[in-house]
């Protein structure tokens, strides 16, 4: 069994360099819905207890329209999981899911490619899952580069495609 898990595609991400992302996203799941056994969404919210907060006194992310899904995304079908850590894999409910429906394949995309892509690929395979990188479906909202690095670090132990 697998899974498409598409990280923090938020309103607040977006700018110049995510803005395509959404509807790229939203027309590769149209266009390979028959591919993946489920369809996850991941949303960052921020909290007054997450480390963005302790350490960096971050309070950006903690409340609609910042965390509302990009509009492209809203009405496909997906399960929804929600974070206040890099990782998708710090989320017990999520680990649940994947142990329940036998999922041993991930394939990941999304916002910060950096950031949350990585840091959920390098713990998803820790775990044991296959972990592939949908590169064209990944973006950085901080600094133009970032994305492509991250890529180039992903390469040495993923799939990317």
């Amino acid at each position: 069994m697998n899974a498409l898990v598409v990280i923090d595609v938020q309103k607040y991400f977006i700018n110049e360099f995510t803005k395509d992302i959404p509807q790229k996203i939203s027309d590769y799941i149209k266009e390979n819905k028959d591919k993946f056994d489920f369809i996850v969404f991941f949303k960052f919210v921020n909290n007054e207890n997450s480390p963005f907060v302790k350490f960096y006194n971050w309070r950006n992310m903690m409340n609609p329209p910042e965390t509302d899904l990009s509009p492209e995304l809203e009405k496909i079908p997906h399960e929804l999981f929600i974070k206040s850590t890099r990782s998708c894999l710090r989320n017990d409910e999520f680990k649940r899911f994947l142990e329940d429906d036998k999922i041993e394949e991930l394939y990941l995309c999304g916002f910060n490619t950096e950031e949350c892509v990585m840091a959920t690929a390098f713990d998803a395979f820790d775990c044991g899952f296959n972990v592939f990188i949908l590169k064209d479906l990944c973006a950085s909202s901080y600094v133009k580069g970032n994305h492509e690095k991250a890529i180039e670090l992903l390469k040495n132990q993923f799939e990317v495609v």
